[in-house]
């Protein structure tokens, strides 16, 4: 981000206080090269709606996000583009910290949109890491019964565990992976928040899935997590089967990350896309603007960019440079 994107974004912070999108001017898509859609839809006026109407109002986010991802008018078309009523459709979250984690309203949203395509609610897993994660974030373990199953790889004797056989992925990101994205999913929707990471820099879509593997504590501190989380992301399991990510964004941790900081942004938003190297370098941008809204330095002045997305890039993941993004980005509070 140059010194007028900035300049550009800070000016447009509301007296509220709410963090601002990454609010680049984006240029003409070059005639060559990859591309990606990215959306950013924001409601900041969120916080007066009802809490009634809360639900409705952030499904509404969800929808048009998915709408201006794949380029569809409605929400039906826009989910039924991308998943099949016979699938199983897991959703990963990111519970590591309860006081962080996808709001259930998101997920709801979420899947409400897949049963707009004909999934229904008991071919849908919510998964992440652990039960006492879930838990810890709100949500009720089901294995059965009516509505979507919810739980983790581990935590008791329903749950699935990791496969048995470990596999290397790229030199040495040596991993074993959730039975849940191996045998039970047919397709994923990825549903993350927006991270600092004191190790990685950003947690964000590709991160989310070290909570896929047995074992992401053991490249942690290892070169901000690079190549590791490119690595696991090119598994044949996650990048095949991956359809969309739905960011979290209703609140941003912009310092002291990954779990326990009270440095948290109100944002009011979700993004969306099908490309998750695309959308992280989107978050990359996000963290760094509300970062310096605060008066921290840059992840790149700290010592801490997130390395792992421009190595995904030259995997071929996605895309990694903002000039072959185009960013959709409205504010639902002013197009009434």
């Amino acid at each position: 981000m140059n010194r007028r994107e900035f300049l550009k974004a800070t000016a447009l912070i509301g007296a509220a206080g709410v963090a601002v999108p990454p609010l680049r001017a984006a240029p003409p898509l070059s005639a060559r090269g990859p591309r990606a859609t990215v959306a950013l839809i924001r409601n900041t006026g969120l916080p007066q709606i009802a809490e009634a109407d809360q639900a409705a109002a952030i499904r509404r986010l969800v929808d048009v996000a998915v709408c201006q991802t794949v380029g569809q008018r409605r929400p039906e078309d826009a989910w039924g583009s991308l998943f099949r009523p016979t699938e199983t459709v897991a959703i990963k979250l990111n519970c590591l910290d309860p006081n962080l984690s996808p709001s259930p309203h998101v997920v709801d949203a979420v899947v409400a949109g897949l049963r707009s395509a004909g999934v229904p609610p008991e071919k849908v897993i919510v998964y992440d890491k652990e039960n006492r994660d879930l838990i810890g974030a709100g949500y009720d373990i089901r294995f059965t019964g009516p509505g979507y199953r919810c739980y983790g790889t581990v935590g008791d004797d329903r749950c699935p565990g990791y496969e048995e056989r470990f596999v290397t992925l790229g030199e040495d990101t040596t991993v074993r992976l959730s039975k849940i994205v191996t045998k039970q999913a047919d397709a994923i929707v990825n549903v993350p928040v927006v991270k600092d990471h004191c190790w990685a820099g950003m947690t964000g879509a590709l991160k989310n899935h070290f909570g896929t593997i047995h074992n992401p504590e053991d490249f942690h501190k290892i070169d901000g997590c690079n190549p590791a989380v490119a690595d696991v992301c090119t598994h044949p399991n996650i990048r095949g089967k991956q359809r969309l990510v739905v960011v979290d964004a209703l609140r941003i941790m912009y310092e002291g990350g990954p779990s326990g900081s009270p440095d948290i942004l109100d944002y009011h938003g979700v993004l969306a896309a099908t490309d998750p190297v695309a959308l992280d370098a989107e978050l990359a941008l996000l963290v760094d603007i509300s970062r310096k809204y605060k008066g921290l330095k840059s992840l790149q002045e700290v010592g801490r960019p997130p390395k792992y997305i421009q190595t995904a890039a030259r995997y071929g993941l996605g895309v990694g440079d903002t000039k072959f993004i185009a960013l959709r980005q409205f504010d639902l509070a002013r197009s009434r």
